[in-house]
Parts: structure tokens; sequence; C-alpha cells
């Protein structure tokens, strides 16, 4: 009798662990997150284009990061913002995981102003906050500084008449060129006529470009575009203008 008691307790024993064993196996399989696919999220560069998902994409494929259809807990966070901040035309990267499963993905990539070609042969681009970046061939159109400019004169002056320039859509429109000479005097090449604005240096330069516009308005409309070979407000108060011979 004991032994037949024995044996039935023995089989709702193991019975209970093949119960058990199997809820805990499905709890676990349920515990087992995988990721659908990245919530890319890009500021600062969506006008130009310059950083989209494909480019994210094959980047994390080539590294062997690429998230989709891993589990959560596998995903490499850290080593995805390391990658990212690596690319030139990205300035900030953040990842992390949401509630559904998507592995979001936040970019602030640098935005190109001005692309220098100088006087050593070096082809370079500026971008907003003044870093250099050497990625060639943007697809963007900008403003083409030559000349005599080294790398700490285009983060510096050069910005600051590049920044200058884009606030105003006068200038904006009528810049087509900005070149620096061997004097460090900075020359605008204008898209409407066939002369030379002078500026000097970067010094006050939202101020001689006012000057030059109200110049342009109430000047050059009557006089004609062709009349001066160069326009000069390099000094304070002062528009100078040299005829053409």
């Amino acid at each position: 009798m004991i032994k037949k008691i024995l044996s039935i307790l023995a089989v709702l024993a193991f019975a209970g662990y093949l119960v058990y064993s199997a809820v805990a196996m499905t709890d676990r399989h349920e515990d087992i997150r995988i990721c659908r696919g990245i919530d890319l999220h890009i500021s600062d560069s969506l006008d130009y284009g310059l950083i989209d998902g494909d480019m994210v994409t094959s980047l994390l494929q080539e590294r062997g990061l690429d998230p989709v259809g891993l589990s959560l807990d596998r995903i490499d966070i850290e080593g995805i913002e390391s990658v990212l901040l690596r690319h030139p035309l990205v300035g900030r990267a953040q990842c992390y995981k949401t509630a559904g499963d998507m592995l979001r993905i936040n970019i602030s990539g640098k935005v190109p102003l001005v692309r220098v070609l100088n006087n050593r042969g070096q082809d370079f681009y500026v971008d907003s906050r003044g870093e250099i970046l050497t990625q060639h061939s943007l697809a963007v159109q900008l403003p083409v500084a030559t000349g005599y400019i080294d790398r700490k004169f285009a983060s510096d002056d050069l910005l600051d008449v590049v920044n200058a320039i884009d606030r105003s859509e006068f200038w904006k429109a009528q810049v087509e060129q900005i070149n620096v000479t061997r004097e460090g005097q900075i020359e605008l090449v204008p898209r409407v006529g066939d002369h030379l604005l002078i500026l000097g240096t970067a010094q006050d330069v939202e101020n001689k470009l006012k000057r030059l516009e109200n110049f342009y308005r109430k000047g050059l409309d009557n006089v004609g575009w062709n009349k001066y070979r160069s326009i000069s407000v390099a000094y304070e108060n002062q528009v100078v203008c040299k005829k053409r011979k």
C-alpha cells in the first residue's frame, strides 16, 4: 500500500515538474524581445539630406552592428553610438530601445556652410560650428571661398563673413564667391555685375554689408552695374569706388 502511494506521489511530482518546466520555458520565450527596426530621427542636416536611413543602415551593417532581428538585450548601444560619431557628418548620436521593440537613433548632423579651395590646393568644408569637414563631393550647393585661407582663418573670420551673408536674403542671392588675398583682404564676387566687392577684414562685417547694400540700391541702380571695377567698404563709414579705365 505504501509503495503504491509513493508511486502515485512520484508520478504527480514528475507531472508537476513537467508542467512547471513548460510554463517556465514559455515565460522565457515571452521575455525575449526582438528588435523590429530602427526609428531614425535626424536634425540639422534635413535640408541637405546628407544623412539618411540608407547611410545609417549601411554603416551599421558594415560594422556588424545592425540591430534588426536581434534580441534587444544583445544590441550594442555604445558600439552603435561610437560608430555613428566617427562619421565626419555626424555631430551627436543617441541610441535607446523603445517600448515598441524598436531602436531609436537620434542624430544631429553637421551642417556645411562653405566650401574652401585654398591656395595650397586643399579642399574642405566648414560647418556651422566652425569645424573642418574633409568629406569630399557633397551633393549640395554652397558658397565657395578661395585664396589664402588656412583652417584657423576658415573657422574664425571666414565663418563670420559666411554667417553674415547667410543672414541676409539680399546677399545670399548676390554673392557667388568669396576670395581672400595674400594680405588677408576679403573680397566678394557678385553674381550680377563685373566688379569686386572689398570688405577688408571680417571686423564689423554686418555693418559693411549694410553699407554695400545701400550703395547697391541707391547708387548702382542709377549709374549702372559695370561702371566700377571695385567697390570697397574696408574703411569705416566709407564706400570707395574705382572706375574702369
